[in-house]
């Protein structure tokens, strides 16, 4: 490493003489350790999406174990943001200033990636989110800031196909949150629909956070007559629509976006029944319960042996391994350019995770295109599905 030593000794140099040339290239690095900040709801109403930062961890605990990246261990430093955007900005300081992080790998909760982002993009630390979904961490572009999950506009689009793919549908309905983040999951949904099929929403209502009964939004959705129903809340909500329209007898297809849970969602009712159907956008090529992801499962509780594998606790997996192959592609002699440069060249990335691979480029930093569907068999058995037709096999 006397390559690294040198550098970090001219770079403080630089620094001292007033130069700008990166004097931050290294911060956060070692010889012999990597530091990584995370920063995720660990608490609160949205603790369940906090479930990935167990995935994300245990990933390089696992890198940690077979002997690190060129010689270097890697050193996590986590903060907890209750999915709130003033703690999820103090948590992205704290982890800059004071602990000094070399790279992120944070944010479940797309209001505080962004209340933080133009932080994060000033401050040329790579970031590689975590789970956020929002367009807005990728477009526009910041260099150092990289999102290896669907995007919303992605989720809406892939949701619409879908429900098209069923013959005869011609009327859909949407269901969201009235805040920035239902807007950011409705709007491109609904301007999908009308730029690829010509349809407007047959019916379009909102169901605030915090909400306890779904009984209006059921009423009106009955004398609709929508062929499928587009429910784009938080998983609290999202369950309570589910049991009041099951409550009531509607029956109408229901399709939920990445941040729900189907096995979440069926333990919120306390039953199959209510959930038989819906379907969710389902990030991952098999069910959490299969041989492929039982591997991960495994990864999981090596680290965490008390953790209740949830579909959410996969979710920055891909990311996280995304994060290792670059930080392998950069080299010994570390740093953050070097790193942003490799996650540039990022092609094709199969994690063996993920339903789609992690393509990066330094004109898209969006990963993910396209995705897949969670829903019951016939069997009661969680299946992976790509359009309508595969779910009735």
């Amino acid at each position: 490493m006397a390559t690294f030593s040198r550098m970090a000794s001219a770079l403080a140099v630089l620094a001292l003489a007033g130069g700008i040339a990166h004097a931050d290239e290294t911060t956060g690095l070692t010889q012999d350790t990597i530091k990584i900040g995370i920063f995720g709801p660990m608490t609160g109403a949205a603790a369940l999406f906090g479930k990935a930062v167990f995935g994300v961890e245990s990933v390089y605990k696992s890198v940690n174990d077979a002997g690190g990246i060129h010689g270097r261990k890697i050193v996590l430093v986590r903060e907890d943001t209750a999915c709130d955007p003033t703690r999820g900005l103090a948590a992205f300081k704290k982890l800059a200033s004071q602990d000094q992080v070399f790279a992120l790998d944070a944010g479940l909760c797309s209001n505080v990636v962004m209340a933080a982002k133009a932080d994060i993009e000033k401050s040329d630390i790579p970031f590689m989110g975590l789970g956020a979904a929002t367009p807005g961490i990728a477009t526009p572009l910041a260099a150092n800031m990289f999102q290896p999950v669907a995007t919303t506009d992605e989720v809406g689009r892939s949701m619409i196909d879908f429900a098209m793919s069923k013959p005869g549908t011609a009327k859909i309905a949407i269901i969201s949150h009235s805040d920035d983040w239902g807007k950011s999951n409705r709007d491109p949904a609904v301007a999908y629909l009308k730029s690829k099929y010509g349809l407007a929403p047959a019916l379009d209502l909102t169901m605030e956070r915090g909400s306890t009964d779904a009984t209006p939004q059921i009423l009106k959705l009955r004398g609709a007559g929508a062929d499928f129903v587009l429910v784009l809340m938080y998983p609290a909500e999202v369950a309570i629509f589910m049991r009041d329209a099951y409550k009531y007898g509607v029956k109408v297809p229901v399709l939920a976006p990445q941040s729900i849970s189907l096995e979440d969602t069926r333990n919120r009712v306390g039953s199959l029944a209510p959930v038989a159907n819906m379907a969710v956008y389902y990030p991952y090529s098999h069910p959490t319960d299969t041989p492929e992801m039982r591997k991960w499962s495994d990864l999981i509780h090596k680290y965490y042996p008390n953790e209740r594998i949830e579909a959410f606790s996969f979710l920055g997996m891909s990311g996280a391994l995304a994060m290792v192959q670059a930080l392998k592609d950069a080299g010994p002699d570390l740093t953050r350019s070097k790193l942003i440069a490799a996650l540039d060249n990022i092609r094709n990335f199969e994690s063996g995770i993920s339903a789609t691979p992690i393509s990066f480029s330094p004109t898209d930093h969006a990963g993910v295109k396209g995705g897949a569907f969670l829903l019951y068999g016939k069997d009661g058995k969680p299946v992976v599905v790509k359009r309508w037709p595969d779910a009735q096999k």
